[in-house]
């Protein structure tokens, strides 16, 4: 579906008098009516030339009454009104995956009306698809929470056949696909969890309208922009690589899941000004790192948020790359900050960076609070995720922090749960073999929980 129409669009079959016509709506009824073959009362992509505000041009006009004429003939009002029966056929007809033309010459068959139909709107006022055309294409693709792989390969097809496409819109829609396919499809379809994050989709769409690089002259703008909006999709996809920033990538795994849009907006303020604001207070990483090319195999979304954030944060040491280890660690009252700054309620810190816990007792209170509706992320050693047991706590420079995504489950004597880390958002503990809970207990130091 596309936008619902704020007035009438046509004339008034009696009078001829002018209706509202808002360009908007007029757009919309254009792209329906090409959208719907001849034979079904439609223009069959007739329908073009420029839209002019209040004024429904002649081709338009006698499209509709031709329109009506076919499927409400004693109702030739001459116009389209919101909500109405006229409308609702339409779209009914525009939107049928066997009513959709064969477009001629270039384009080939489209698989999904929705893809079809919101390129006939870009293309009502000429044929050149620049950047803004683009980027609500896709914005209307995303609009109802779902990605089809039919929808993937007709935006695909936008990219590869359009003659008049700008190169760099080319590149980003042809980035969002391969990205959506390789990283999200492969497990299923790009769906956005809910409202929140389809509306945080759209200041990521105004975003990539823009040109720049803002404040960071190593960061590409699109690479950026496809990076959020496959992180509001998936937010599993944060990935720290070899940079020591699973603080951060704790922390905004949370931030995806419960405030899409408050995560869109930090990153999109943090690219756009140097700084971002979180509960009043200024997130302002140094200009080294601002400055800095992504290192340690980060993704330039999550350099951006993941480095931006810690660096901020870091009194005496500066984090630019990936390899400075001690000035990218998180300490148990940082992550319980970081929380409380973001608006979580009822933050509890109970963990301790330097001695393992040597009893049951906190781990059954973080996966108790699991199962009570807040955040938990646990401080663990690291060799805890790499091998099915171990013995032996690591130094501090092992110190990682996971989400913990189900209850800990400690009956028989050994330990199961499922966490996010390192770009899997439902990572088994242990991968294979069995974990023994004193093994456990030796490499684990506490967590920290906030309710959402």
């Amino acid at each position: 579906m596309g936008k619902p129409l704020r007035g009438r669009v046509g004339r008034h079959a009696n009078t001829g008098a002018q209706c509202q016509n808002w360009v908007e709506d007029q757009q919309t009824v254009i792209a329906l009516l090409n959208l719907i073959p001849a034979a079904d009362g439609g223009a069959e992509a007739s329908l073009a030339g420029r839209v002019v505000a209040g004024m429904s041009s002649d081709a338009l006009y006698k499209a509709i009454l031709r329109f009506q004429m076919q499927h409400f003939p004693a109702q030739q009002s001459g116009f389209v009104e919101p909500n109405s029966a006229v409308l609702v056929r339409m779209e009914t007809l525009a939107l049928r995956p066997t009513a959709a033309p064969k477009a001629a010459g270039q384009w080939g068959e489209f698989k999904s009306g929705s893809v079809q139909k919101a390129l006939y709107e870009a293309l009502v006022d000429d044929h050149f698809l620049n950047q803004v055309k683009v980027v609500e294409i896709l914005r209307a693709t995303l609009s109802n929470g779902t990605v089809t792989t039919s929808e993937l390969d007709d935006l695909e097809m936008v990219a590869e056949k359009s003659r008049t496409i700008a190169p760099r819109s080319k590149q980003m829609l042809e980035l969002f696909v391969e990205e959506a396919r390789s990283k999200i499809n492969a497990k299923g379809p790009y769906k956005l969890a809910s409202s929140q994050h389809v509306d945080a989709c759209d200041p990521v769409c105004d975003f990539l309208k823009r040109t720049g690089h803002g404040q960071w002259p190593h960061l590409d703008r699109d690479e950026v922009g496809v990076g959020m909006l496959l992180r509001i999709a998936k937010p599993g996809l944060l990935q720290q690589a070899g940079a020591s920033l699973c603080g951060p990538a704790a922390f905004l795994f949370t931030m995806l899941q419960d405030r899409p849009g408050q995560y869109a907006q930090f990153a999109i303020d943090m690219y756009e000004r140097g700084a971002a604001k979180m509960d009043n207070r200024s997130i302002e990483p140094s200009k080294s790192l601002q400055h800095s090319v992504p290192s340690g195999g980060v993704a330039p979304i999550d350099w951006l948020t993941m480095a931006g954030l810690r660096d901020s944060d870091n009194w005496w040491f500066n984090y630019d790359t990936a390899d400075r280890t001690f000035s990218g660690a998180t300490t148990q009252m940082e992550m319980a900050w970081w929380f409380t700054r973001a608006g979580y309620s009822d933050v509890t810190e109970d963990a301790n960076f330097v001695r393992h816990q040597r009893d049951t007792d906190n781990m059954d209170e973080a996966s108790r609070l699991v199962t009570a509706g807040y955040r938990v992320v646990l401080l663990i050693d690291e060799q805890m995720i790499e091998t099915s047991t171990q013995s032996q706590s690591g130094g501090i420079s092992d110190r990682h922090w996971v989400v913990l995504r189900s209850t800990i489950d400690r009956s028989g004597g050994n330990v199961k749960m499922k966490i996010f880390t390192y770009g899997e958002g439902d990572y088994q503990v242990p991968k294979t073999g069995a974990l023994p809970l004193d093994d456990f207990l030796m490499n684990y130091y506490g967590y920290v929980a906030a309710k959402p």
